[in-house]
């Protein structure tokens, strides 16, 4: 009994040990403590750390205008649809956010307070909140490309 006692005590101690070595390798080797050099590392960063041309940025924004339009247009006969829409904002948005909030932080505080209200309109069916989202979001790109053109 003691001698299966004293292995069990010692595979134990070995697997933590295993995994502490592991877990050191890991953090040894994540993005956040490599200094990007390459395009694999930089798309690991966060999105807010990301930048875009002035062109993707312009592009970028169009495109979430016209969801955000999209959004409020659907929300009260097409909560699907809206939600469909709005799912779509998020993916553009993380490519060209970095570059938004190097540029504007009122800008970008203005998209980030609106996401959430046209997400949380699209799936409550609500078009009035959804059309008062999507016209803060019009104004912010407005705005925005008015500051800082494509070209």
């Amino acid at each position: 009994m003691f001698r299966s006692t004293r292995m069990l005590v010692v595979a134990v101690g070995l697997t933590a040990l295993a995994a502490g070595a592991c877990s050191a390798s890991k953090s040894a080797t994540s993005p956040t403590s490599q200094t990007p050099t390459s395009q694999a590392a930089t798309s690991s960063q966060a999105p807010e750390a990301q930048r875009a041309s002035a062109a993707d940025v312009a592009t970028g924004l169009r495109k979430i205008d016209d969801t955000a339009k999209g959004v409020a247009a659907k929300a009260a006969g097409d909560k699907a649809g809206a939600q469909a829409l709005d799912a779509q904002i998020e993916p553009v948005w993380k490519t060209i956010e970095g570059t938004v909030k190097a540029n504007s932080a009122d800008g970008y505080a203005t998209f980030e307070d609106n996401f959430p209200l046209l997400e949380s309109a699209a799936n409550a069916g609500d078009a009035a909140k959804a059309g008062t989202a999507s016209t803060a979001v019009s104004k912010a790109v407005s705005d925005y490309l008015a500051k800082y053109p494509a070209s």
